[in-house]
């Protein structure tokens, strides 16, 4: 189905374009056009028409394939669903455009021809908005680049068809014109290629989401293809350019020759309209599920020179090279005596340094290299993580994940080696993206001791354990977690709350402003409870004065006036965040007797309290924290940032 609707809406592109492309290049050398007056009137007919069967290959890419599209269905389609009153418009446009050139055949009218043209450009335009630009989620300005983005594009190989089709059957015409003709139309195509490539850029953002996903999702992969058959274009442009710049006052200018590179451009230009049409309907790279990275290494500075390799690993040599290797393109490019080779040498050069550079920041990866989590970042899937992560890997790793476990000791792999386990809290867990440990769970880790986990874990158990172990990997730093701010690193796993009015029914739906997450065991008796009753009590006030959202996650009998939103599972929020509730030298256990944690507006922990004492200063400081954090902006968390 994908197919069929990218060709219909190939068919339906090409037309249009042609037409105005046949539309504008008399108008650059001053023709009356009327040679082309009847291809144009039928190109914009047989796009009119066509739009029919686009309007069918959508409703049944959309509606269910049980349900037959009979003349009913279609017209509740049409005018019952955002992409049919979007193909209505479409068509209505595509129709004026016919009807204004049908009328050229019979009036010969300056205005005419103008209104056509730009009616032709808009036709061009609205392809889009049957795509992916009809996505109401999407910011307007990146709508708006689907829009200038399309019509720049068609216009520009509209235009190459019609340049081609001009200098083919331009035989009486002097070269001159033809000179100029290529001369204006090549600012006309830088124009509309500048467009092409900042809109491109805009709806990359939205819709590729990383550089990894230009080559891990089918998207990717064909926005790839397409940026290679551009680049082929751009070198067929520059070789016309430089033949006109070159050729000499007085010379002919070569109509075949030009007409023979602009055909192959316009070939490439083909190959890129056909792969638009495809990636136009299928699913964007941002929004895949299905990833698959297809090398068995990423480019990566924090698993590389992140980790400050001592001189003289590989890594130096090859970075070394690469910068030796830089200096020598330069040096063939700027000396005099070299300048005859440097066309060829400055390139090769620079495509060996550029080799160099990226081996010495290449690392490992896995066709999981960039999976997404099938399970989000919960203290609930934390909790479950942590119970499968005691069931399963203790014997090697430690009950604490320091690689100290009973059966360390004795670990060997194939070779007789001795083997020691990893130590899942030290900071070379973050150089691993979250799908190269989901790879090593499933298919066994690295030394080829660990053994797979797939028959004893299903894929969410696997993801849960994942998300343990990123708090795990966590733990070291977090010992040190401060009244004062923290920069940026720790992210604030999120969890349901109770809410009766079905309102903000999550943590991470409070992100926006600081929040104050509290914890408190209210056990004791005596004046250690009524010590806990004010610091909680004073930690409520504080929040409240700040005007910070303010979590509670109490156990036992706290002071009703110190609570605030309630986590619909408290069990599991403290058992999640006990695993960074840690101070050095004191030993781990999975109760929060009382700790206060300062949430930022992006939802990363910044900040911890022991408690809000009567005179300790807790309240002024935490006031301080949380109006400075209320100031900074948002910033997208992204669990593969490594």
């Amino acid at each position: 189905m994908y197919l069929s609707l990218a060709f219909i809406r190939f068919l339906e592109s090409l037309p249009s374009a042609l037409a105005v492309g046949l539309l504008l290049m008399p108008r650059l050398v001053g023709e009356d056009g009327a040679r082309f007056k009847i291809p144009v009137a039928a190109a914009a007919v047989f796009r009119a028409l066509l739009g029919f069967a686009l309007l069918y290959l959508i409703a049944r890419a959309i509606v269910p394939a049980e349900r037959p599209i009979d003349a009913n269905l279609l017209w509740e389609f049409t005018f019952g669903t955002s992409v049919g009153k979007a193909w209505v418009f479409t068509q209505l446009v595509a129709f004026a455009f016919a009807g204004l050139a049908v009328a050229r055949l019979f009036v010969t009218s300056s205005l005419l021809d103008r209104v056509t043209l730009w009616t032709g450009v808009g036709v061009l335009g609205v392809v889009s908005v049957t795509g992916h630009a009809i996505d109401d989620g999407l910011p307007i300005w990146t709508q708006a680049s689907f829009l200038l983005h399309t019509a720049a594009g068609l216009t520009w190989l509209g235009g190459l068809l019609g340049l081609v089709w001009w200098m083919f059957t331009a035989h009486k015409k002097p070269p001159e014109v033809a000179a100029q003709l290529a001369e204006r139309w090549s600012m006309v195509a830088k124009i509309a290629v500048g467009l092409v490539a900042v809109t491109g850029v805009a709806m990359a953002y939205e819709n590729v989401g990383s550089v990894p996903n230009m080559l891990a999702t089918p998207y990717g992969r064909l926005l790839t293809l397409k940026l290679v058959l551009l680049c082929a274009v751009l070198l067929c442009a520059l070789a016309i350019v430089r033949y006109m710049h070159r050729r000499p006052a007085g010379d002919g200018f070569n109509v075949d020759w030009v007409g023979k590179v602009g055909s192959l451009e316009a070939f490439f230009g083909l190959g890129l309209l056909a792969i638009a049409g495809y990636i136009a309907v299928i699913t964007p790279a941002s929004h895949e599920t299905n990833i698959y990275w297809p090398l068995p290494f990423r480019l990566s500075y924090i698993a590389t020179w992140g980790q400050k390799p001592t001189f003289p690993a590989p890594i130096w040599w090859w970075g070394i090279a690469g910068a030796v290797l830089t200096v020598v393109a330069a040096m063939i490019w700027w000396t005099p005596a070299t300048r005859e080779k440097r066309l060829y040498a400055t390139p090769a050069a620079t495509i060996a340094a550029l080799f160099c550079l990226a081996v010495s920041f290449s690392t490992e990866a896995y066709e999981d290299t960039y999976n997404d989590p099938t399970q989000d970042f919960t203290a609930e899937s934390v909790a479950r993580g942590m119970a499968a992560f005691q069931e399963n890997c203790v014997g090697c790793h430690g009950a604490m994940g320091e690689g100290n476990g009973p059966m360390s000791k004795d670990l060997k792999n194939a070779q007789g080696l001795k083997i020691e386990p990893a130590d899942l809290t030290a900071p070379h867990v973050g150089t691993h993206t979250i799908g190269d440990i989901f790879h090593w769970l499933t298919f066994g880790g690295q030394s080829g001791v660990m053994p797979s986990f797939s028959h004893v874990l299903d894929v969410d158990d696997r993801w849960d354990m994942i998300n343990y172990l990123l708090m795990l990997s966590s733990t070291n730093r977090s010992r040190f977690i401060a009244p004062q701010a923290m920069i940026q690193w720790l992210i604030a796993p999120d969890f349901a709350l109770v809410d009766p009015k079905e309102e903000v029914t999550t943590f991470f739906k409070l992100r926006g402003k600081p929040a104050l997450l509290s914890f408190a065991r209210c056990t004791a008796a005596g004046e250690e409870k009524k010590e806990l009753d004010a610091s909680l009590l004073k930690a409520a006030e504080a929040a409240k004065a700040a005007g910070v959202s303010h979590v509670t996650v109490y156990t036992g009998d706290c002071p009703q006036a110190a609570k605030g939103r309630e986590a619909l599972h408290p069990a599991a929020v403290e058992k999640a965040y006990s695993i960074i509730n840690r101070f050095p030298n004191v030993p781990y256990t999975s109760e929060i007797g009382q700790a206060h944690f300062l949430i930022d507006r992006s939802g990363y922990v910044r900040a911890r309290f022991k408690q809000f004492g009567e005179d300790d200063g807790s309240a002024t400081q935490f006031a301080a924290q949380a109006g400075m954090m209320a100031q900074e902006p948002i910033v997208e968390i992204n669990l593969h940032s490594h």
